[in-house]
């Protein structure tokens, strides 16, 4: 039996994908839920050179998955039994890779990057590890500035970070992690965004909130149950690691997990890899995990235990920022959306409105939540008038 190549592509990229390829004559179709589909070349004009058939929307889900696997086995015969595996292309969102291997493994050569396969202009995705000095420190600056106050932890952390670039290439050391106690509110998650934003700006975020997790089959959440059990066979981590090829990963409220997931963890931190329930392998090597917790410093013994403490590369309890520091964060908040309004609606923000924007009592805040809620709805008060002609 002939086997068959199938071309994965990542959901953030789609736009540039089907632009850079439309431009060089080639077409795109989405398989629709109907029991036949008949290729006929010459209903796309536009497909000069290839005519990519997108299968994510037959194989969303195991069931479906399932019941149209015969539609997709048609559609691999007649490629391969006339010669128009230089034409016709079956794809599939990141996402669903797994399941197409479940179902069609056997008829499967390989599964080809479709980004790299058409040499399309994707940014760069990259880790902490192999980035270049000159790009560390970059991404440094970025912290220093966009991670308002804690200079202590900015300072722990960039040392932290130094050691780890050394020892994981020496093989001592696959997963950075650090745990950020505190009150919520106060920028904990910050550091996995603006890590996530410098590294790996066009994948999917990566985030675990066990806020959204009962204790009850946590660990089965998070990672899958196997076949058979009631419930979804799918983790939560899993499914977002298969799709996204961000090194970042914040887990937040971690607080609230159990001992089962404390443990799957304290044993990830060492080992850098980790099974899931269906058997699938996950290497998390140049990683790293941003954990935080909404306790305070002299409550962490009673959350975790210290062999799972002592697998953290860096232990930090962030406090309330000061009033000169809740000034810094508003203003640099106020800029970063001035500089979006500009690019995004091409539109100037005077400093006269700036000034009414700013005219508030944001010292009062102790959530920056609340202070950038407050703000949004002040800079929205002023917009929305222009936007949409009520002035």
């Amino acid at each position: 039996m002939s086997k068959f190549i199938i071309y994965e592509y990542n959901k953030q990229n789609k736009d540039l994908i089907v632009k850079e390829l439309e431009a060089d004559g080639y077409a795109f179709i989405s398989v629709p839920l109907t029991d036949s589909i008949t290729i006929k070349t010459e209903d796309y004009p536009k497909a000069k050179n290839g005519l990519l058939i997108d299968i994510s929307m037959v194989v969303s889900d195991d069931e479906r998955a399932i019941l149209y696997s015969r539609l997709v086995e048609n559609m691999m015969d007649y490629i391969l039994q006339n010669h128009l595996e230089d034409f016709l292309y079956i794809i599939v969102n990141r996402r669903y890779t797994y399941t197409v291997k479940d179902l069609f493994g056997y008829r499967i050569k390989e599964i080809e990057c479709l980004e790299r396969y058409f040499n399309v202009s994707i940014p760069e995705n990259t880790n902490i590890v192999d980035i270049k000095e000159e790009n560390f420190e970059k991404l440094m600056t970025s912290i220093r500035y966009e991670l308002v106050g804690h200079s202590k932890y900015k300072s722990m952390l960039e040392d932290e970070l130094k050691k780890f670039r050394v020892f994981n290439k020496l093989g001592y050391q696959p997963i950075f992690s650090t745990l950020i106690m505190g009150k919520s509110g106060i920028g904990k998650t910050e550091l996995a965004r603006i890590l996530h934003r410098n590294l790996s700006p066009i994948e999917p975020f990566i985030k675990i909130n066990f806020g959204n997790y009962s204790d009850q089959n946590a660990l089965s959440s998070l990672i899958g149950s196997p076949r058979g059990y009631v419930g979804s066979s799918k983790g939560e981590l899993s499914d977002k690691l298969a799709n996204s090829k961000s090194n970042v990963i914040l887990i937040d409220e971690f607080e609230k997990s159990d001992k089962s997931v404390q443990n799957f963890f304290l044993q990830l931190l060492e080992d850098g890899v980790f099974t899931d329930s269906l058997g699938r392998d996950y290497n998390l090597n140049k990683y790293m995990i941003i954990f935080t917790a909404n306790v305070l410093k002299d409550k962490v013994a009673k959350k975790f235990s210290p062999e799972l403490l002592s697998r953290f590369n860096l232990v930090y309890s962030f406090s309330t920022l000061n009033l000169e520091e809740k000034d810094e964060y508003v203003k640099k908040r106020l800029a970063k959306i001035r500089k979006d309004i500009k690019e995004k609606l091409n539109m100037d923000v005077d400093d006269v409105t700036i000034q009414n924007i700013l005219d508030f009592d944001y010292l009062k805040y102790e959530n920056m939540r609340d202070t950038n809620s407050q703000l949004m709805k002040r800079i929205s008060d002023e917009l929305y008038p222009i936007l949409y002609g009520k002035k």
